[in-house]
């Protein structure tokens, strides 16, 4: 992952300087130099977030495509449901039509003949 420069040789003579024994000051160095390593590799960088945000993004992406799959089948199994319907309904409505022809021609047809004196 990340590389961090930590000069374990410096710092620790950097402790020698200020009075720290030498073999305090090794110690003391090594074991800052592991626990640098060890916090580096486990850092999360801008990289790993970014590619962590893409793969989220790329799954919101899928779902909501699926979504959208899934609403607009819902859609045409609705649409469907209305055009049969709306079929019936015209059905009926054209047989409404011609009964009420039949019956307004039983009528009118025998008043005009009334009328015209036939």
């Amino acid at each position: 992952m990340a590389s961090l420069a930590f000069d374990t040789l410096d710092y620790a003579r950097r402790l020698e300087a200020v009075g720290v024994p030498r073999t305090q000051a090794e110690v003391q160095a090594q074991t800052m130099g592991q626990a640098f390593g060890y916090y580096v590799d486990n850092l999360v960088t801008k990289d790993y977030l970014d590619a962590r945000l893409a793969e989220q993004e790329a799954r919101i992406e899928t779902r909501f495509a699926q979504q959208d799959a899934r609403i607009d089948a819902r859609f045409a199994e609705q649409d469907a449901r209305f055009d049969r319907r709306f079929e019936r309904i015209e059905g009926v409505l054209r047989l409404h039509s011609w009964m009420l022809l039949t019956i307004a021609a039983a009528i009118i047809i025998p008043a005009i003949k009334s009328l015209a004196g036939f």
